[in-house]
């Protein structure tokens, strides 16, 4: 099968069908695994150009060539294990839709998997170089500004989030909320989190607190989206879509 030239979204130059990466702009270009040979295939092409196996359409998601939220640098469509994700190769940033999260968070084989495919663990900046000023970043589906939250309140990991279309991981971001997650932390979370629900509903229930406002100001209702079912996997799904879903 002869190769097939297409386009570099971000600079228009042609480039061969199997070629990852633009030789002229370095930017990465939309693949896919190929299903039978696992070779890097363009999302324009319709069989994979190494082995010939016709490759299934994708769903409509984030454009391709998005820019950067980090940098403004055009994304690119990649794989990390089984996980599609949109990278950027000039800051090492993913963006990964909201329903593809959901589905890592809840599943321990394929965090495994993506932990597998992610590189280790980066050096740590020093304080000066660290110490950026807070920026909202634009979501590249929307482009409305995404809200920062501490993953799960107590990861230490800051993330872009837009609860609509999806989450924003800073280099080495990802890998650090999959550990934490691993290691127990959405359920440690959770437990904080009925604990203070308690420990507030006691408060008020108080007859000494009645008639002032301590306590008053928490947001007292159960957390019933953290609970979908007795299975730990339908609790870290409730979990994340409940973190996503926080203002």
């Amino acid at each position: 099968m002869e190769a097939r030239a297409i386009r570099c979204s971000a600079c228009g130059a042609s480039v061969p069908a199997e070629a990852p990466q633009c030789p002229y702009c370095k930017a990465q270009l939309a693949t896919v695994a190929c299903p039978a040979c696992f070779a890097l295939v363009p999302l324009t092409a319709t069989h994979c150009p190494a082995c010939g196996v016709a490759i299934r359409s994708r769903e409509a998601g984030t454009p391709d060539g998005a820019p950067c939220p980090a940098c403004a640098k055009p994304l690119g469509r990649a794989q990390v294990g089984e996980l599609a994700v949109q990278e950027c190769l000039a800051c090492g940033g993913l963006w990964l839709e909201r329903e593809a999260f959901e589905g890592l968070a809840a599943s321990r084989e394929g965090q495994g998997a993506v932990l597998g495919a992610l590189p280790g663990q980066t050096p740590k900046v020093g304080p000066a170089e660290g110490l950026a000023a807070v920026q909202y970043r634009p979501c590249p589906r929307c482009a409305q500004r995404m809200n920062r939250v501490n993953y799960a309140k107590r990861s230490g990991v800051v993330l872009d989030i837009c609860k609509d279309h999806g989450l924003w991981f800073d280099r080495d971001e990802l890998r650090r909320v999959l550990v934490f997650i691993q290691e127990g932390g959405l359920d440690r979370s959770r437990e904080r989190d009925l604990e203070e629900l308690k420990e507030a509903q006691r408060t008020v229930a108080r007859p000494e607190s009645s008639g002032d406002s301590f306590g008053l100001g928490l947001d007292t209702a159960p957390p019933s989206t953290w609970i979908t079912g007795p299975s730990l996997a339908g609790l870290l799904l409730g979990a994340a879509r409940h973190l996503l879903d926080r203002d």
